[in-house]
């Protein structure tokens, strides 16, 4: 296991301290990873997309995620809250430039922080971008419904014919509004659901049912806080932010990317016809599936200029 050579907590304000680690070599060129969700978290994994003995990585878990405190909290918690984050915590670390490496979500908030600091920032490489607007969310939670309908039944079993056409609103209401026991099957069932998303698009079996843990709790009370107010921020605003973004940039995307469609890419890039893409032939969401998590580390080596022969 790879021990930070420092870690801690940012004070943030507004009650949020910020959970953070540093990995690899002190006094190399530094990476921050913005992780996805909104909700989720960082994890070791994610070191093995850099070189450690030549990189320096910065993982920190975005307000009310992972161990940052409160767990799962609500208040002053907006996608520019977490903008404002990233550049607390480069200013706190006293780093002048770094390597903004972000998924899904965090692919998003990158773009975000770039528009809104683009003097902090040397370089993008996003994975599996993720779009706030309705096009997407009617995607994962109604469309999807015709490439895993056993899934789709489960998610929605025991509603209303008029619910199941507002899957994401019914969820969010039982997860922020509801009582105790509303709050832990709808987190059940959007985890089952993202579950049996990620073993169709991968071709694997069925893995065993997800269990209640606090943990679902707060990341899908999280996901559904920010789903439900259209992540505080229109697409029309994201692609406003990313006709702004002069740093080199390289996005990732798989092909049978279920989770964020490839055309959210071809969508973006529009907007940002100097980045270059690389998309990953038959490629998924996740950085389990291999060929998206050697594309992704390829990029990130040829962005720091340290391509290894391939």
């Amino acid at each position: 296991m790879t021990v930070p050579f420092s870690q801690g907590w940012l004070d943030v304000g507004a009650g949020h301290n910020l959970r953070y680690a540093q990995y690899g070599c002190p006094d190399a060129p530094v990476s921050v990873v913005l992780h996805g969700g909104p909700g989720s978290a960082c994890n070791p994994t994610m070191l093995e997309w850099f070189d450690l003995s030549r990189q320096r990585v910065v993982l920190f878990d975005q307000r009310g995620a992972g161990a940052s405190t409160p767990a799962g909290g609500l208040l002053h918690n907006t996608t520019q809250d977490l903008v404002e984050d990233v550049e607390r915590l480069r200013r706190f670390l006293q780093v002048p430039r770094w390597l903004v490496v972000g998924g899904s979500w965090g692919a998003l908030l990158g773009i975000m922080y770039v528009s809104a600091y683009p003097a902090s920032v040397r370089g993008m490489v996003l994975r599996g971008v993720f779009l706030p607007g309705q096009l997407q969310l009617n995607w994962f939670f109604q469309n999807l419904r015709a490439l895993i309908p056993i899934a789709w039944g489960e998610l929605t079993a025991g509603l209303t014919a008029l619910e199941r056409r507002s899957v994401l609103q019914v969820l969010a209401r039982r997860l922020l509004h509801g009582t105790l026991d509303e709050r832990r099957d709808a987190a059940v069932r959007w985890a089952r659901y993202e579950d049996a998303v990620m073993d169709a698009m991968m071709g694997k079996a069925g893995q065993a049912p997800v269990a209640f843990q606090p943990r679902l709790l707060h990341k899908y009370r999280l996901q559904a806080h920010y789903l439900s107010q259209g992540c505080f921020v229109s697409e029309r605003a994201v692609f406003r932010a990313a006709r702004n973004v002069r740093a080199k940039t390289v996005f990732v995307h798989g092909t049978h990317d279920w989770i964020c469609p490839p055309q959210n890419l071809v969508r973006l890039m529009r907007f940002m016809p100097l980045a270059e893409a690389r998309w990953v032939a038959g490629g998924t969401h996740t950085t389990s599936d291999k060929a998206v998590h050697d594309m992704l580390r390829v990029a990130i080596l040829d962005m720091e200029g340290k391509a290894e022969d391939r």
